[in-house]
């Protein structure tokens, strides 16, 4: 499969590049950055010397007239430069994952999140979350990766919206990020002066990544919803769902308040979330609900009772590890989530979905960070 990484010496491009570069299945034939063009790898990022493409040259993408000879197109950009490449890929029948918010989210919720003019949507895309859409990521043209922050916060709460457990709810998501997740343009929040020693929220009430979670997690409760009231239909009785014999309006809606904080670490997110306790949970029965969703994915990693995620568990790999509890005092559920932005969060996730779209399995050549 031949391979073009636009954007390839950003921090999510590079771990797309060190990945990719273990894997005899792929060919990287093009890589773009408007800065470097002219430019070997090996001259710009060191850490590629004596690779197999070192000597491969970086083009600019600015001016580029015809887009590059591939299967597929990683476009590892700021937000709003992936709607400038993906038109003319696509209309290439070059296959296209979006690692930034471009396609996320319908337009009117993408310019109220993002704060900039949506662009053309004439392919219509797929949000690529393995562990939800996997068999329209199969088909997909053009996939939306998930951002770091909505990936750990839809891991953990997925199974409680499918039960229908966060309908009408408020869900509160704690959620801390290393630097890197900023990208690697120099900015004053995130010199090492500013945040070695520090610790601060950001974006407070106005995180992009919140319409996200909310619409991950809607959508999988409406299928939980559609699902019950096919087997109402086929049995012929009125099957009454968990929210709706607690009184809530079981129409899928759930609301998050995202809160995130930058951590003076290079990489790895963090996500702590709160939800109400459904009567008689405990910490042994949301542990088997969630050991029985994730049995069969490669990439969670759901720990047993009384055991915490660490983010050195995680950098460097695919992976997201789950941990959780009930807080019986308050009635409360407690999930945390840790996974590395540039792994799962990024690189890592964008390569299983083209695994994905090629008919591999997930961990195909990611097999180093599966879960043994």
């Amino acid at each position: 499969m031949r391979i073009a990484l636009y954007g390839a010496t950003g921090y999510a491009g590079m771990e797309a590049l060190r990945i990719m570069l273990q894997r005899t299945d792929l060919e990287i034939v093009w890589i773009g950055s408007d800065t470097h063009a002219g430019h070997p790898l090996a001259e710009v990022c060191a850490q590629f010397r004596g690779a197999s493409i070192a000597s491969l040259r970086y083009s600019a993408m600015r001016t580029l007239e015809e887009p590059p000879d591939a299967d597929v197109a990683l476009l590892a950009l700021p937000h709003g430069e992936a709607h400038r490449h993906a038109p003319g890929l696509l209309a290439r029948g070059i296959r296209v994952v979006d690692f930034s918010g471009d396609y996320r989210l319908p337009p009117a919720l993408y310019e109220q999140w993002y704060k900039r003019p949506a662009g053309p949507v004439e392919t219509p895309a797929v949000y690529g979350l393995p562990e939800v859409f996997r068999a329209d990521i199969r088909s997909a043209r053009l996939v939306a990766n998930p951002g770091c922050h909505a990936t750990a916060a839809e891991l953990a709460l997925l199974p409680l919206a499918e039960k229908g457990w966060l309908d009408g709810q408020r869900v509160t998501v704690d959620a801390k990020s290393g630097v890197s997740g900023a990208g690697r343009s120099p900015q004053l929040t995130t010199h090492f002066v500013e945040i070695d020693g520090n610790f601060t929220a950001y974006r407070v009430g106005q995180h992009q990544h919140t319409p996200e979670i909310e619409q991950t997690l809607a959508q999988a409760s409406r299928r939980r919803r559609r699902a019950s009231d096919d087997a109402s239909a086929m049995s012929g009785a009125s099957m009454a769902t968990d929210a709706a014999s607690s009184g809530r309006q079981d129409d899928g809606a759930v609301k998050i308040l995202l809160t995130t904080q930058l951590m003076p670490v290079t990489r790895g997110i963090y996500a702590t979330a709160y939800a109400p306790a459904p009567p008689d949970m405990n910490t042994d029965a949301l542990y088997e609900l969630y050991r029985n969703r994730y049995e069969n994915e490669a990439f969670v990693d759901v720990l047993p009772p009384g055991q915490i995620p660490e983010l050195r568990n995680v950098t460097g790999t695919n992976l997201c590890q789950i941990g959780l509890f009930v807080d019986d005092r308050t009635r409360t559920i407690l999930v945390t989530a840790a996974l590395d932005n540039l792994g799962k969060g990024a690189a890592g996730q964008a390569l299983q979905n083209v695994n994905i779209m090629s008919d591999l399995p997930d961990d195909y050549g990611l097999t180093a960070t599966a879960r043994r």
